[in-house]
């Protein structure tokens, strides 16, 4: 293994220890299954990369939460550690949030749900409805699920399992910005590839879907010759000693420093005439 990609991987799982996403037991389909941190295994940590086998993908309830209709509204429902839920873009100290949670064939035919009823995601226990509600619900044939919309407060969502955060810290505990340095990043939040804008790569996840039932990208890492050039984001982030670009859409691009001229120039011209080409 390279010295870089070795560092990268290191960075990447200190990351992760500083949110306590690795000393959870595996119980949900996409939770972080990391080795637990001991004298025995970090003699061995060069020899294993250090990217979880199941990636991050939503974020995750930090402690415990409860879910309002509105911004300090009334409880829909109390939610315990370490749940997947979807976030939209956090409005005044405000998550609005999404979570879908196991429901019966009978419920799915008579989606009434009542207070005090008990709910799991993906099989695990997850909390306890607080009222009386009637809830869209979904099925993909193999499994049916009810979905609740509501608010959440900021300090109630894991900062490491909120993309923008986690690649923040990312590039500051490391130099390296080839493919092999981010691979343990796109694999740990399964980015999708994108390869229409060639030469650039993208590596990308989309918008959680709650304000867009058509969401585009949220963040995207943008490669050119197998190098990092910039992040291209819908939401805010903070990247150290990035050169910030608006581009169409509501997107910005932050280019790398030392990137030349011509080249953020082509990116933007390609990205934005491919964007607005998009429903």
């Amino acid at each position: 293994m390279h010295l870089n990609k070795y560092l990268s991987c290191l960075s990447l799982a200190v990351l992760l220890v500083s949110c306590n996403l690795n000393n959870k037991p595996s119980k949900y389909d996409n939770e972080e299954n990391a080795e637990k941190n001991n004298k025995k295994t970090a003699t061995t940590t060069a020899a294993k990369p250090a990217r979880s086998k199941a990636p991050i993908v939503g974020e995750r309830i930090n402690g415990a939460a409860t879910i309002l209709n509105n911004p300090g509204g009334e409880p829909l429902v109390t939610l315990v550690d370490y749940i997947p839920l979807r976030c939209a873009p956090v409005k005044k100290d405000w998550y609005p949030v999404s979570v879908d949670f196991d429901i019966t064939k009978e419920e799915y035919s008579k989606p009434i749900f009542h207070k005090g009823r008990k709910i799991k995601v993906n099989g695990v226990d997850a909390g306890v409805l607080q009222r009386d509600i009637k809830l869209p619900v979904a099925t993909n044939g193999e499994k049916m699920w009810a979905t609740i919309d509501g608010y959440t407060q900021k300090k109630s969502i894991r900062s490491g399992t909120i993309i923008e955060s986690a690649l923040s810290s990312y590039l500051k505990q490391h130099t390296g910005r080839s493919t092999a340095d981010m691979e343990p990043f796109i694999h740990n939040f399964k980015l999708e590839e994108e390869t229409t804008l060639k030469p650039y790569l993208l590596y990308f996840n989309y918008e959680s879907g709650i304000d867009d039932p058509s969401p585009l990208y949220r963040l995207a890492l943008v490669f050119q010759g197998k190098q990092l050039i910039g992040v291209l984001h819908s939401r805010p982030i903070q990247l150290d000693g990035g050169t910030p670009r608006r581009l169409q859409r509501g997107f910005t691009v932050n280019y790398l420093s030392g990137i030349d001229k011509s080249l953020k120039e082509d990116f933007a011209v390609k990205f934005n005439k491919f964007i607005l080409s998009v429903d």
